[in-house]
This record gives C-alpha cells, sequence and structure tokens, in this order.
C-alpha cells in the first residue's frame, strides 16, 4: 500500500496490477476536518478516470454489436435516410474483427444480415439501403430479435453491445416499461449490453432510459433527424475505446460512519454501505459519484471515514482482474479549528447531480398535471445553483451552464414556465438529468 495527501485528506490504495491500470480512483470530501463530539452529514465525491495509456486501434478489444432500427412509417423520407447514413457509417468503420447484425422492425421484425464479420462492406452497405418504411411499432421484437443477433457471436473478450433506434412508441408486442427493462437486465447478465437512441417529440423517453441502464449502456435523445449520424459516431468512438468492464464499486463507512446514498444511481445496502455497478469505460472518460456519508460523535484525532474499492476487467490488458481500494481519513478538531465553508469542487458536483434529481422529480410532478410544484423544484435548484456560484466568488463553466438551463425554462416565470412546457421540454429535461447523472457532455455532438 502506498499513502499520499491529497487536498487535506490521506488516501490509501492499494493495486495487485504488475501494469500501469487502465482506472484511477480519487475520493475527495466535502470538509477538510469534523467538529469533536458532534454527529451530522458530509459528502464523498468518488471521481473514477481512464488511467494515462491511450488504446490503439490494434490493441482494442473487438466489437459484436447488434443494430435494431425502427422502420415504422413514421420513420419515412428524412429520418430513413439519416438511418441508413448512420448505419453505412458504422459498417465503414468496424474492422474485420468485428461482428456486426442489422435487425429492423415495425409490426413485423426482419433481419436485414445476420451477424457476421465486417468483411464484405460493400455487400452489407447494398442490403442497408433496402430498408423501406413499413407500419407500427413492435419495438420488443426488435429488441429481441437483435439480442439474439448478439448473442450468436458474444464472447467475454470482446464489447458485446445492442444499439436500438426508434423515433415512436411501443404499440406492438410487449410494451410494458418494467418488463421491457428486464429483458435488458437479463441480456446484460449475459454479457450484451444496451444502448438507445430516441428520435424526435413521439417517443417514451422514460423507457428508453429505462432500458438502457438497466442494460448499462447509453441513452441519446436526438431532436432532429440528421442528428442520428453524430449519434452513432459517438456511440461508436466510445465502443472502439472501451478500458474497463465489470465495474463494480463497494463504498463502506469506517470509524461508526455510513454510506447513506449515493445520487443518481440504486446501489444494495449493507450494514456499513453500498455497492452498486457501472457501465463500461471509455478512455478519456470520467465518472463522479456523490455519496451521502452519516457520521457519529467522534473524539479528538484522525479517523478513518469510509472505504472505497473498485473492480474490474482491465480491458488494454486482457481482461485481467483489478481490484483497488482507497481509504479516506479526517481529522476531528474543535469548532474553532475548523474551516467555516465546504470545499467547492467537492459541493458543485453534489449541487449539480441534485439538480439532475429535481429535474426528474419535476417531470414527475408535472406529469401529475402539477406544474406548480414542477416548476418550484427547479427554480430551487436555480436558486441553489446561484449562491453556491456566488459564494465562490467567480464564475464557474459547469454551474453556469446549468443555470443557463434553467433560466431556460423560464422557471421563475410561472405563466411562461406553464404556457411554454411542452413534449420537447419534458424530452430535454430528462436528457439533462441522464446527461449529468451519467457524467456525460450536455452539448449537443456537432454534425
Amino acid at each position: 500500500s502506498t499513502s499520499s495527501r491529497m487536498g487535506r485528506y490521506k488516501v490509501t490504495s492499494g493495486d495487485p496490477c504488475d501494469h500501469a491500470c487502465s482506472v484511477q480512483a480519487q475520493v475527495m470530501l466535502s470538509h477538510s476536518a469534523l467538529p469533536e463530539g458532534e454527529p451530522g452529514k458530509l459528502w464523498a465525491v468518488i471521481k473514477l478516470s481512464s488511467g494515462p495509456e491511450q488504446q490503439g486501434s490494434a490493441g482494442r478489444l473487438p466489437l459484436n454489436v447488434g443494430v435494431v432500427l425502427d422502420r415504422s412509417g413514421s420513420m419515412s423520407r428524412r429520418p430513413l435516410d439519416y438511418v441508413k447514413r448512420a448505419a453505412k457509417f458504422l459498417i465503414e468503420q468496424v474492422g474485420a474483427t468485428d461482428v456486426l447484425s442489422l435487425t429492423v422492425f415495425d409490426s413485423q421484425v426482419d433481419v436485414v444480415f445476420p451477424s457476421q464479420h465486417v468483411t464484405n462492406k460493400d455487400v452489407l452497405k447494398q442490403a442497408v439501403d433496402s430498408i423501406n418504411t413499413g407500419g407500427s411499432t413492435n419495438l420488443s421484437g426488435g429488441l429481441l430479435r437483435g439480442y439474439e443477433e448478439a448473442l450468436k457471436e458474444r464472447r467475454s473478450d470482446q464489447v458485446n453491445r445492442v444499439l436500438l433506434l426508434t423515433d415512436g412508441m411501443a404499440n406492438s408486442g410487449i410494451v410494458d416499461p418494467d418488463m421491457l427493462a428486464g429483458k435488458a437486465g437479463a441480456m446484460l447478465r449475459k454479457g450484451v449490453s444496451l444502448s438507445t437512441v430516441g428520435v424526435g417529440l413521439h417517443f417514451n423517453e422514460d423507457l428508453l432510459i429505462q432500458l438502457a441502464e438497466a442494460g448499462k449502456g447509453s441513452y441519446y435523445y436526438v431532436r432532429e433527424p440528421d442528428e442520428i449520424p453524430s449519434v452513432f459516431a459517438s456511440e461508436l468512438q466510445g465502443l472502439l475505446s472501451v478500458v474497463a468492464q465489470g465495474i463494480n464499486l463497494e463504498v463502506h463507512g469506517l470509524s461508526g460512519c455510513r454510506a447513506a446514498a449515493v445520487l443518481g444511481y440504486e446501489p444494495t445496502f449493507d450494514d456499513t454501505g453500498m455497492s452498486f455497478t457501472l457501465p463500461d469505460m471509455f478512455h478519456d472518460e470520467q465518472k463522479l459519484l456523490a455519496v451521502e456519508i452519516d457520521y457519529p460523535a467522534l473524539p479528538a484525532g484522525e479517523h478513518e471515514i469510509i472505504r472505497m474499492k473498485l473492480s474490474y476487467a482491465d480491458a488494454a490488458h486482457d481482461l485481467d482482474s483489478v481490484s483497488l481500494e482507497v481509504t479516506a481519513k479526517l481529522a476531528v478538531c474543535s469548532a474553532g479549528d475548523q474551516p467555516k465553508e465546504p470545499i467547492f469542487e467537492v459541493m458543485k458536483i453534489v449541487e449539480l447531480a441534485r439538480t439532475a434529481i429535481a429535474k426528474d422529480r419535476s417531470v414527475e410532478a408535472i406529469d401529475r398535471g402539477d406544474f406548480e410544484s414542477g416548476r418550484k423544484a427547479l427554480e430551487e435548484r436555480l436558486t441553489a445553483l446561484k449562491e453556491l456560484q456566488e459564494a465562490h466568488g467567480q464564475v464557474d463553466a459547469d454551474l453556469q451552464e446549468e443555470i443557463g438551463n434553467l433560466e431556460r425554462m423560464s422557471v421563475q416565470d410561472p405563466g411562461l414556465f406553464c404556457s411554454c412546457f411542452d413534449s420537447g421540454s419534458r424530452k430535454e429535461l430528462r436528457y439533462q438529468s441522464y446527461q449529468t447523472r451519467h457524467n456525460r457532455p450536455t452539448n449537443r455532438p456537432e454534425k
């Protein structure tokens, strides 16, 4: 084990790897000291970031991607044209060691081409050109058939992913969201993850987010059809740069402390803490998790507060199993020796995560017809973010972007908020929440 000083607390990490691990872990605490003899709460932000190594194309994991496309009537003309362009882009970018399949659905389900190594790209692109639009939306049929294709070539030493794109509501086959999410979870346990893409204003964003989270993939909201190729490019870029799979995180309280919650996730709890799994990690990606810690009345001195254990399969090193631990310590001292304000960088992450959760709760209230509660939830967040920025004394780009998002929603004007809130606003709020909770850029991909 090695011990190092980071900020005003100590971190101890043990690393059994005989190489530089692909994921680095840090713990940042919201306070540099605790009051003697007083119980309370503090925040721990766990930061996971990819290591310094960059995978070249020769060292990356092979891909096994099952693409599932909605060809219902609403996808005709421009949407289908851009979908075809995006599918052909995927074909062009993957290599002979990669596996690709393409399934399409309306009321019926067809396999345009089954799982195969991408060797004759021209033939596959001609098959894409043959796709025409049809009838209603049997999303479950298309998804399950796409899973079947991906399972044919599933191996543990590659990235196995289904990519689902739709612009409509599931109105044929299995339509219950929990049942569909259960299917995604079952496929994940078999080694196949799921990403989802919603196009336009008429799909069910709650369902697609639920599917992506159950399948440990990504969710994308595409307002205009011409954004589809950029989304496919973004998804492919991530799949081609996976550095860690099977990521599991445990957080345990020490010295009588308890890990009480993690914002934006639903962990499994035990007596002292929690555990949860995370999606694959890409090169240059960062994951930030805000953990709420309950601490008891502690005597003066230095105390261990939490221990975090991270385990994953290192995709950059033949999927070696990696496990490392980080222990965060804090001094307990008299009230006069404590700094008055919590650490800004930690609280910024906490408040942004709280804002993401408030957006989801706002949508839930509006769905019930309670526009005022929905508006107030966002207004409270706007006030909290402005106060944090003011206390910081200078403009922070991340806070300013979120403040701008909320101000554009007119959350401080009840009449304007209610009159302007529509399906697009709902989708945008849910997408912003998803992006924040999963530490993804909130800006749109360049076309």
